[in-house]
């Protein structure tokens, strides 16, 4: 097992509280050296490395990871919120998301510009069906319309997953929050959490694919790990995706991570060699 699974595991367990503590294990770690290896900075490849390093404790501490979250900061922000150029009319509902929940993970010190993009959210994400965005730039009607009358559910899970973050990292957060957060956790409900309400085809092509961890793609683990940690993954409507789950261990009751493609500078966690370690710890936890 990686020295950053076991990290992980302790951290979970309460067993590891001090980045001091930790640090033996991020060094130790052939996953996290990897992680830090050299790519190009450019918004979409570092936000990806700096989500795959958010999923490993205390690793925000290490001085690489620090620059690289500045950095991100400083080219996706666009005054009103992130985009994966730092131009306004390339702003897109989950790059936002993305970005402004894995700064808060990873705590980018600027909680004035963070929180721009949380309100980016309150203010142009749409949570239901046949609202209108008003919403200006270019860039959401350009790349398939992310707020058309259903709006992407791609853009709406993210968006949801960033509201949620910033509820647990500020507990005294504004009520409007939680109202936009509760709102979108009801849409997800509605559509039976993977489901398209016309025919009860899968919404996306990938949104059952069990990967670990998590591209812009979404895929049910994340989605309900959003619906548990707001308290609903024991709502009936989550019971499909479950038991959807729980039928994919194999005869030795493991998950294995599917194929799917990755984006360039991609470190993948898991494979035959390591019994898919963290998905199985990672499904273990959600559905305990």
């Amino acid at each position: 097992m990686d020295a950053a699974l076991t990290l992980k595991k302790q951290v979970d367990s309460g067993a590891i509280r001090h980045y001091e503590e930790a640090q033996p294990y991020l060094e130790k770690s052939s996953l996290v050296q990897q992680l830090l290896s050299p790519l190009d900075t450019s918004v979409p490849y570092l936000l990806n490395r700096l989500i795959q390093l958010a999923e490993i404790p205390f690793s925000r501490e290490m001085p690489i990871v620090k620059e690289w979250v500045h950095l991100l900061f400083e080219k996706s922000f666009t005054g009103a919120g992130f985009s994966f150029t730092g131009k306004s009319n390339d702003l897109l509902a989950c790059y936002n998301a993305m970005i402004t929940r894995v700064l808060l993970l990873l705590q980018h010190p600027n909680t004035e510009g963070i929180y721009k993009g949380i309100d980016w959210i309150l203010q142009y994400q749409v949570v239901e069906r046949g609202q209108v965005c008003t919403w200006e730039g270019k860039g959401i009607l350009k790349y398939g319309g992310c707020m058309k009358a259903t709006p992407c559910y791609i853009g709406l899970v993210k968006s949801m997953q960033a509201l949620s973050t910033y509820i647990r990292e500020y507990p005294q957060a504004d009520e409007k929050i939680k109202q936009k957060l509760d709102k979108g956790l009801q849409y997800i409900l509605e559509q039976r959490v993977y489901l398209r309400r016309s025919n009860e085809a899968p919404i996306t092509k990938d949104i059952l694919k069990l990967t670990y961890p998590f591209t812009y793609k979404i895929n049910v683990i994340e989605v309900l790990l959003l619906l548990k940690e707001n308290r609903l993954l024991k709502d009936q409507r989550c019971e499909e995706t479950k038991q959807y789950l729980l039928s994919k261990k194999n005869k030795q009751g493991r998950w294995r991570i599917h194929k799917v493609a990755y984006p360039k500078y991609w470190i993948p966690f898991d494979s035959s060699e390591n019994e898919y370690s963290w998905l199985n710890y990672l499904l273990i936890k959600l559905l305990d």
